[in-house]
């Protein structure tokens, strides 16, 4: 897998991302809600952030635990705290 600044999980609507982040934040696992930036897509404005050294185990849980998701994807954006979080 290349390696990028900031890893996105994207989803088809925000209940989907929901019970991704649920799931994640309930192992410990680091995940913050985030808008989708437009250089990804144009999917539900609602992505979740996570770490790279994540990725394989997020993909392992979301098969375990049937949730959905689009893909998740590397990019090497300017990460603005003020602009790329939720609450």
């Amino acid at each position: 897998m290349a390696e990028y600044l900031h890893y996105y999980i994207l989803f088809q609507n925000h209940t989907d991302a929901t019970a991704m982040y649920r799931s994640l934040k309930g192992k410990g696992m680091y995940a913050q809600i985030s808008p989708t930036p437009r250089e990804l897509s144009v999917c539900c404005g609602v992505s979740l952030l996570v770490h790279g050294e994540d990725v394989d185990r997020i993909k392992e849980i979301a098969e375990a635990e049937d949730l959905a998701y689009l893909s998740i994807s590397g990019l090497n954006n300017t990460f603005d705290n003020t602009r790329h979080k939720y609450g």
